[in-house]
Order: structure tokens, then C-alpha cells, then sequence
């Protein structure tokens, strides 16, 4: 049983869909503790292992339901246990077992003089990327099931000190889709649950961008949200990481929106933010720029 089949016993009224606020595992219902518009701010994961209201944060399961359902917070412990919620606690992503084991596309190769090339014009080292990012590459011909993956760099996703996906970016700028995921079927994590980065060295201040080639060029005070749409399982990974956050998503118009939005979210949580702004995309900013301008965040601490 779920939180949802506990709200419809109990003749709570809930969104799974519909609403601005609406994630994908979440249920929105009206937040028992905002004063002023009710509106459907406050999720709860399906699970009930995860609350937040995007007005004013994250509330216990049991405070929560101890005043949408007027009961004291012992019988809301026994409604609990009986429809097999436990008490909130932090989330955490593991791996998980599928039927589907998390692969590559085949064909792939160390990374040849041509991708190396590639990674060169683009003003990277890619002998250093393949030790500390672990690249390596796709052919002419390369497929997993019966997508091409073809003239692809591949890109592990860690999580927790583990690969639970991969990334592949097209190096000919003529396919339609710069970035190929890891197909979900086969991810251990999907890779919008979690986000991309040198997770062992996160803490205190960290610059959050949109893409891989971000944080190669930011280095290790950068997390990426792979693109600019993001999901609130991403804003909780986020919330454990650090305490202060820049984000430098790219200048377009659609960019900063999500920016702005990412950062009332993170502000809801308790969290100091600050959106900056670079000429075009950060990946693409020439390296010694690139240093100097987190050099420049971090002296703000």
C-alpha cells in the first residue's frame, strides 16, 4: 500500500497530474500550514518517505496528517503502520536490480585521435577527462538495444561510487540528439533522479549547470542536472549536498526561468542561492576563464 490509497480511505482529496507543482512518485494535496491560497503546493512521495511544500518546505508524515486528518499524532503513527508507511527519513537512491543489466553500446573503444580531436577543439584535455571522467567512445556502428549510438563519447554516471548509467554526446553536431541516455530500462538510477558530479567532494558551496561538459570545464565544486528541466528528487539530492548554491545555466531567456524557479526551490529548503551568468555556455568558455570565475564564486563564501 501507498500514501495513496491512505488519502483515498480517508476521503483526502490529491493531484498526481494537473498542477505545476505535480512530479512524477509525488502526490500534491492542499498544505496544511501555508497561510493564504491553499493550492495544491505540498507533495508527499507515494511512499511517504518524502515530503515538501514548495511554499514552506519539508514537514514530518505525521504533522502533516495529524492536521489534514484532525487526529492526534499517536493514532496517525498506527494509520501508518497499518498501511506500511514508515517514518520519514532522508532519501536515498541505492542501485536496483532489473532484468535489464545496465550496459554500454557495442562497439566501444578507448577514445581514438579523432574523438580526442574533438574534445581538443573544444578546449579540453582528453587524456585528463578519460582518467577523472572515465570516457571512452562509440564507432560508425555502434547499438544498444537497436538505438544507435553511433560517433558517440560515452560518459559514465556514478552514483554513489557506482556507474548506475551512461550519457552519450554526439561529436558530428549533425544528430538531432547532442545527448543520448542510457535507455531507462537498463539504468540502475535514471539518471533524473540523481545529479552529475564529483559527488565524494560535494559540500559547502557548489555551482549547479545544466550539462556533463559544465562541470568538466568548473570542475569539482560543479553539479549538473542534465539540461535545464529538473525533477524534485534532483532539489532533495541537491538540498543534501551542499548548503550554498550559484547557478550558471546558459543566458538564453528559457534557461534563466528555470534557473530562477530552481532557485525558489532550493530557498524554500533553507538554502542561500545565487544565479549568475556567463556569455554563452559555460562548457564552451576557455579554461583559464573558466578557473577564474569560480575562483571569484568561492571568494563570496
Amino acid at each position: 500500500m501507498d500514501i495513496k490509497q491512505l488519502l483515498q480511505d480517508y476521503g483526502v482529496h490529491y493531484l498526481t497530474e494537473g498542477h505545476k507543482h505535480c512530479r512524477e512518485g509525488w502526490v500534491n494535496i492542499p498544505c496544511p500550514f501555508c497561510a493564504g491560497s491553499p493550492g495544491y503546493h505540498l507533495g508527499i512521495h507515494e511512499n511517504g518517505n518524502g515530503t515538501h511544500c514548495w511554499r514552506c518546505g519539508t514537514h514530518p508524515i505525521s504533522k502533516i496528517l495529524s492536521r489534514v486528518l484532525n487526529l492526534a499524532e499517536p493514532q496517525v503513527w498506527a494509520i501508518l503502520q497499518k498501511y506500511k508507511i514508515t517514518r520519514y527519513r532522508k532519501q536515498i537512491i541505492e542501485p536496483t536490480v532489473s532484468i535489464f543489466p545496465l550496459k554500454f553500446p557495442k562497439p566501444n573503444t578507448k577514445l581514438t585521435p579523432q574523438y580526442k580531436e574533438y574534445l581538443v577543439k573544444r578546449g579540453f584535455d582528453p587524456d585528463k577527462l578519460k582518467k577523472e571522467w572515465g570516457l571512452s567512445q562509440t564507432g560508425p556502428v555502434s547499438f544498444l538495444d537497436g538505438i544507435s549510438y553511433s560517433h558517440r563519447i560515452l560518459i559514465p554516471i556514478h552514483w554513489n561510487k557506482e556507474i548506475v548509467s551512461f550519457q552519450g554526446r554526439d561529436i558530428t553536431d549533425k544528430s538531432k540528439l547532442k545527448y543520448l541516455a542510457c535507455p531507462k530500462k537498463r539504468e540502475k538510477i535514471h539518471h533524473k533522479d540523481i545529479v552529475y558530479g564529483k559527488q565524494e567532494d560535494w559540500s559547502g558551496t557548489l555551482i549547479i549547470v545544466e550539462g556533463v561538459t559544465d562541470v568538466w570545464r568548473f570542475g569539482v565544486h560543479a553539479v549538473a542536472t542534465f539540461g535545464i528541466e529538473f525533477k524534485m528528487e534532483q532539489v532533495l539530492q541537491l538540498k543534501d549536498a551542499g548548503d550554498e548554491f550559484f547557478i550558471v545555466f546558459d543566458d538564453e531567456s528559457q534557461a534563466q526561468r528555470q534557473a530562477r524557479e530552481l532557485m525558489v526551490k532550493l530557498k524554500a529548503l533553507g538554502k542561500k542561492v545565487y544565479i549568475e551568468t556567463v556569455k554563452g555556455d559555460p562548457g564552451g568558455m576557455k579554461q583559464d576563464d573558466a578557473d577564474h570565475f569560480v575562483r571569484q564564486l568561492l571568494k563570496r563564501r
